[in-house]
């Protein structure tokens, strides 16, 4: 196998576990990395805010690609990079949810806001219930209600008013059971032409501009610290991590991913309830 210089992993349903937080063993794992002098990232449709939480946790300093892509920040968190989504663009979109009745929240570089917080609880939920493994329900809402208390997302009365400030936005997160109605808004989402539709759930939507996608970044990233991407591996288990995957020199699913992930992929670890980074790092860097 390629000599393996740069690594970026996935966060929720990737790198953490069902309690969206960095198990030992893929922290281990991550620092044995970085004592071989490979770089490890993260790619997340996080913002950097909610992003960087569970890595100071786990004691961890890594760089940034958020927000699907829109933003990728060094190790101090500072700013390498931002593709932000014209006011127009958003108008456009956020027209085509509201008639769909599709909720959605928006991603800025002043972090992410809702203007209806029920809703935007279910959206965790969805997320969590994709990509963790839970004992009872109020596990999963414990878990997810501390998104809101810990500041992760902001609640606003009006959008407008948010960008109307002058904050950079990033991304919409949309959310419907409605397969229906999710669907209808996803088609003529992508007939606008000039945004990137993916998903890191089941029942939600990523919208970004079309440049923002992790692979783009990850390839920008890699050129930056001047790592061929034949000698970058990525790991994931959602549809918005098939870009990256596919633009890696190396494509790695968890267990627990989606089949068309691991379609694109070279090979298959362990569920992230399991420590599968950490045993996609240890392969990639001592077989």
């Amino acid at each position: 196998m390629t000599s393996i210089r740069l690594i970026a992993t996935d966060m929720d349903g990737t790198l953490l576990d069902s309690e969206r937080g960095v198990p030992e063993k893929n922290a281990e794992a991550i620092r044995y990395a970085e004592s071989r002098g490979v770089t490890v990232a993260v790619a997340t449709g996080r913002d950097f805010t909610e992003a960087v939480a569970p890595l100071k946790e786990a004691g961890i300093r890594l760089p940034l690609i958020c927000v699907n892509g829109a933003e990728t920040r060094g190790k101090d968190g500072g700013i390498l990079s931002q593709v932000k989504m014209e006011r127009s663009l958003y108008r456009k979109a956020a027209d085509i949810l509201r008639e769909e009745d599709v909720y959605y929240e928006i991603y800025t570089g002043k972090g992410s806001f809702t203007e209806d917080p029920e809703k935007g609880l279910q959206i965790v939920v969805d997320i969590m219930m994709s990509t963790g493994e839970f004992d009872t329900y109020d596990q999963v809402m414990r878990v997810a209600e501390a998104r809101f208390k810990e500041g992760a997302v902001t609640v606003t009365d009006d959008y407008d008013s948010i960008l109307d400030s002058g904050v950079t936005l990033l991304k919409l997160l949309a959310f419907s059971r409605d397969d229906k109605k999710r669907t209808a808004a996803q088609e003529r989402l992508k007939k606008l032409g000039r945004v990137a539709v993916s998903a890191s759930a089941s029942e939600n939507l990523e919208i970004t501009h079309i440049d923002a996608t992790k692979g783009r970044a990850l390839s920008q990233f890699a050129q930056s610290i001047q790592v061929p991407l034949t000698e970058t591996a990525a790991i994931g288990d959602n549809f918005n991590d098939i870009s990256m995957l596919q633009a890696a020199g190396t494509g790695i699913a968890v267990e627990n991913a989606e089949e068309e992930v691991k379609a694109v992929s070279r090979f298959v670890t362990s569920k992230n309830t399991e420590g599968g980074v950490a045993e996609a790092i240890y392969r990639l860097l001592d077989s």
